[in-house]
């Protein structure tokens, strides 16, 4: 980006929120930045919102219920013995290329593509799932995939707006299937099948192009995008050195690539989730440093739905 430096300066001096907010800025609120943000559009009364991405897309569910709008996703579920925990977690995607061949496979029927034999001998795994490490039935496996990919469609489908939370860069890439996956294969698999797997981390040039592809699958034209970046961190690195180094190298693609996509396409925004949380620091997150308080999610997403909700959002979308 290049400027005329007088003009960057007049630009400067009329933006309220150019300098870094201290204690009493009214962006700074019980130990968290909210940065302020210029939404594209509106969410009207009713609209319904589908959410892709990882942990911290299921905490951006819960909030936007909570708000009276209406989610695909979250009514989602699978038994506990496949996803303990939270129902819907079985949909959690990390990085952009599971999530654009999930959009890309909506309303497709079901392969077999990346399945491969659990250590057992019985049943499979499901490496494009993010618990697909628990072993199911062959068909069990199939079934889910075609249940997973019947919400996509339907639920993009009865959508307004689809937010995505970009989470990772590392990926893990299936040579004989030509998929990527949500999940590294198991250590076993790896030496029972040499040179079918191989370990990907995204340069900004490839995420950049993925996130550009799943922005353009998701029909920006007929529905609105918001691009966040998930400040849930990545757990284990396979890119070798500090897995806080990594994930921070991680987050800065995503944000950059992010940035880029919303300036360019119309249809796109960007909502700064991950610089809010961040501002916090580990005050932000549970015991794990890995999840976000709930407390914190809410406020944040509170004000995400209050600026798109709000009078001064610009573009009413009416709901489908």
């Amino acid at each position: 980006m290049t400027e005329d430096g007088e003009l960057a300066f007049r630009k400067a001096l009329a933006n309220r929120q150019r300098n870094f907010p201290g204690q009493g800025d009214p962006r700074s609120e019980g130990g968290v930045v909210f940065p302020s943000f210029a939404p594209g559009f509106r969410i009207a009364p009713g609209a319904s919102v589908f959410t892709i991405g990882s942990c911290f897309a299921r905490n951006v569910e819960r909030a936007l219920i909570a708000h009276g709008i209406e989610v695909p996703t979250a009514g989602f579920s699978a038994p506990h013995d496949e996803a303990p925990g939270q129902p819907n977690r079985i949909l959690n995607q990390y990085n952009p290329a599971t999530m654009l061949q999930c959009v890309r496979a909506a309303g497709r029927a079901a392969d077999d593509a990346a399945l491969y034999p659990a250590p057992s001998g019985e049943g499979v795994i499901d490496p494009l799932l993010a618990t697909g490490s628990r072993a199911v039935t062959r068909e069990r496996a199939l079934a889910r995939r075609e249940e997973i990919n019947a919400l996509y469609a339907t639920g993009l489908a009865a959508s307004d707006i689809v937010v995505v939370t970009l989470g990772l860069t590392e990926t893990w890439f299936d040579r004989e299937a030509g998929v990527h996956l949500n999940e590294a294969p198991r250590r076993g698999a790896l030496k029972a099948h040499p040179g079918r797997w191989e370990f990907r981390r995204l340069d900004i040039d490839t995420a950049r192009a993925m996130v550009a592809d799943l922005t353009e699958a998701l029909d920006p034209v007929r529905r609105r995008v918001v691009l966040t970046v998930s400040p849930v961190p990545l757990q284990v690195t396979f890119s070798g050195g500090d897995a806080v180094t990594a994930n921070c190298y991680s987050k800065a693609v995503l944000r950059v690539v992010a940035e880029e996509i919303a300036r360019d396409r119309p249809g796109v925004d960007y909502f700064p989730s991950f610089e809010a949380v961040t501002t916090a620091g580990l005050a932000a997150y549970c015991d794990d440093h890995v999840h976000v308080r709930p407390g914190v999610v809410d406020r944040i997403v509170g004000r995400m739905v209050e600026g798109y909700v709000g009078e001064h959002a610009r573009i009413a979308i009416a709901t489908a």
